[in-house]
C-alpha cells in the first residue's frame, strides 16, 4: 500500500506529537513552520521540513503542497492564518484539509472556507475529562480504547484470493474484520463475513487492532 503523503503546517506541541504518530505509521511527511529550531528537531521524522510563512501561497506551492493527500493547519492561535492557509490548501486542490480551531464560531467558518474536518483539543479534552467525573466506566472505556484503531483496508496483495480462515488476520496480527463491502458495491452497508469470505483485489474490509499491529499488517500484507 502506497505510503499516504501529508503535511503537517505548524511545528507546536500538537504538530510535534502529530508528526511523531504518523512517522510510526510510516507516512511521508512534509512540515513547515517559521521558526528554525522547531523546523531542525521536526527533521529526523519527515522526508522533508521547511522553514517558511504556510500562509504565503509561494511558499506552499514550493514545497509541493498541491501533491499531498492530506494537509493539516496546527495552529491554535493565530486564526487568520489559519483561514488563510486552509483557503490557499482548497484553491490548489487539496481534497482532505485537517485544521485546529479554538471555538465552536472558528470551526464554523473553517467549515466554510473549505476544512474537511476541524479539531477543538480543548473541547475534546473537556469532554474526556467530563466523563472521568461523572461516569468513571465510560473514562475506563476510553482508556481502553487509547492506541486502538478502526480503518478500511482496500484488500490488494498478498491477501487476495485467501479466505479470512486462510488469512489468519488475528492469529498472526491481531485484527478483527468488523465487515467488508465487495468491490464495485458503491454505498451498498458494510457486510458481516464468515470465514469462508474470499477477498477480492479492490474489496474494502473495516479492520481493527492496536495501532502498531495495523501498521504491521499493512506493512507485511503488500
Amino acid at each position: 500500500m502506497k505510503a499516504k503523503k501529508v503535511l503537517v503546517i505548524g511545528l507546536g506541541r500538537f504538530g510535534d506529537s502529530l508528526i511523531e504518530t504518523l512517522w510510526q505509521a510510516r507516512a511521508e511527511i512534509i512540515a513547515v513552520d517559521a521558526d528554525p529550531e522547531q523546523v531542525e528537531q521536526a527533521k529526523d521524522k519527515t522526508s522533508a521540513a521547511f522553514v517558511g510563512d504556510a500562509t504565503d501561497p509561494r511558499v506552499l506551492s514550493a514545497i509541493g503542497a498541491d501533491h499531498v493527500d492530506t494537509a493539516v493547519v496546527t495552529f491554535g492561535e493565530d486564526f487568520e492564518a489559519t483561514v488563510l492557509c486552509v483557503t490557499t490548501l482548497k484553491k490548489m486542490g487539496v481534497k482532505d484539509v485537517i485544521a485546529r480551531a479554538a471555538t465552536m464560531r472558528q470551526a464554523e467558518v473553517l467549515r466554510m472556507v473549505g476544512a474537511s474536518r476541524v479539531v477543538q483539543l480543548e473541547h475534546e479534552m473537556g469532554h474526556r475529562v467530563a466523563a472521568d467525573v461523572v461516569m468513571p466506566v465510560a473514562s475506563d472505556l476510553l482508556d481502553f480504547a487509547h492506541g486502538v484503531r478502526v480503518v478500511p483496508w482496500i484488500a490488494e496483495g498478498k491477501m487476495v484470493g485467501k479466505t479470512l480462515a486462510q488469512a489468519e488476520l488475528r492469529k498472526r496480527w491481531e485484527i478483527h474484520v468488523l465487515g467488508v463491502r465487495p468491490k464495485g458495491a458503491g454505498g451498498k452497508k458494510l457486510e458481516v463475513p464468515g470465514a469462508d469470505y474470499t477477498i477480492a483485489a479492490g474489496d474494502t474490509l473495516l479492520i481493527a487492532g492496536a495501532e502498531a499491529s495495523i501498521n504491521r499488517f499493512v506493512r507485511e500484507s503488500e
